[in-house]
């Protein structure tokens, strides 16, 4: 008599990161059918993952499509917005194009078993390189770095061909992020922030203390304004992910010790 289909759930996380037909042939064990153990997979991995790849190119299209629209040239209007809100905007669009992209290489690799082994020894090496991710990250801040520059800043909202460059440095910036990103643990994603937050805490403490408006396309007062903002994000992140990271580490470090009663590992043993 064949098991309930959920019952292979335990066993494909055991096993997830294997291609469609390695994961259909280890849950057929638990008393599947063929048929069975292939419709379980796509509808409880394969449909899951193309929904949210879907969604995060939805989004990031009606984004795109919105800092590019009358609403973007609004943003630009101030500095503070156009910092702050429209230039975060296309790095989000770049993240979340970058995230789709990464979705349908794996689900398109799962389907195929030598797409599957070459992509998997293809991360391999990346995760192995913990240099591949500091690249990545690097060069997003990088070009984030260049075209805040005052110069290229002043350049680019006055210059067309600027302001499209400077626009797709951004969405190429926020997919080298997600990139960078899918290398390092979750602790050290945590840490990144923080010294994204720290990072924009000091630009906005230079942009309050200098005497000079660097960014003549603009009132000066507006300098201190965007100053000001930055600030308030770095206390945002701060107050936000700090909690977040003393609770996920301390937890961490007593969870061994005090196992909860409440929720109790599951061992899977098959027939």
């Amino acid at each position: 008599m064949n098991r309930p289909v959920d019952q292979g759930e335990p066993s494909l996380k055991l096993s997830r990161h294997g291609s469609a037909s390695d994961v259909v042939h280890r849950i057929i064990p638990l008393g599947l059918t063929l048929g069975e153990a292939r419709a379980w997979y796509v509808n409880r991995v394969l449909l899951p993952r193309l929904r949210w790849a879907l969604w995060a190119l939805i989004a990031a299209t009606i984004i795109s499509l919105s800092v590019l629209s009358a609403l973007g040239q609004s943003l630009e209007q101030s500095l503070t917005t156009h910092m702050v809100v429209y230039d975060s905007s296309f790095l989000v669009a770049g993240f979340l194009f970058a995230y789709a992209g990464n979705s349908f290489l794996e689900l398109s690799s799962r389907l195929s078993d030598p797409l599957w082994r070459t992509r998997h020894l293809m991360s391999r090496s990346q995760l192995g390189a913990r240099g591949f991710s500091i690249l990545a990250l690097g060069c997003a801040a990088f070009l984030l770095g260049y075209w805040y520059l005052p110069v290229q800043f002043n350049a680019a909202a006055a210059n067309v061909s600027s302001d499209t460059g400077m626009h797709l440095s951004f969405l190429f910036a926020g997919g080298l992020t997600f990139v960078g990103a899918s290398c390092l643990s979750g602790r050290v994603k945590l840490i990144a922030l923080v010294v994204v937050g720290k990072g924009l805490g000091l630009y906005g403490m230079f942009l309050l203390l200098t005497n000079q408006t660097l960014y003549s396309v603009y009132p000066g007062y507006e300098q201190v304004e965007t100053g000001a903002a930055l600030l308030f994000l770095m206390l945002i992140l701060d107050f936000t992910i700090m909690p977040f990271w003393l609770y996920k580490y301390f937890g961490n470090v007593t969870g061994p010790t005090f196992p909860s009663p409440i929720r109790p590992r599951l061992k899977v043993h098959p027939d």
